[in-house]
């Protein structure tokens, strides 16, 4: 089971136990619809993008840690950019 945190009145936090979330039988796929990423020709980037596709596994509260990553690889590469066009 999930958990999910509580905040009671008087502040303190306590952990209370979901039942785990499951999409309704006729609920639409919303990633089948998503196409693949183009190459973009800078493998870092194509990389970065590719790690979108592992959302549909991840428990939602994963989410935000897969988006941060993607976003420092995403910034790590521009930075790398920047420092080549900087060099030539």
């Amino acid at each position: 089971m999930d958990t999910e945190g509580v905040v009671r009145t008087d502040g303190t936090a306590m952990r209370q136990e979901m039942p785990p979330r499951t999409p309704a039988p006729d609920a639409p796929d919303l990633f089948a619809a998503v196409p693949e990423p183009e190459p973009t020709g800078h493998p870092d980037v194509d990389a970065a993008l590719e790690r979108l596709r592992e959302l549909p596994e991840l428990q939602t509260g994963a989410h935000p840690e897969l988006y941060d990553g993607i976003h420092q690889r995403l910034q790590d590469a521009l930075a790398q950019i920047d420092r080549q066009d900087a060099a030539s």
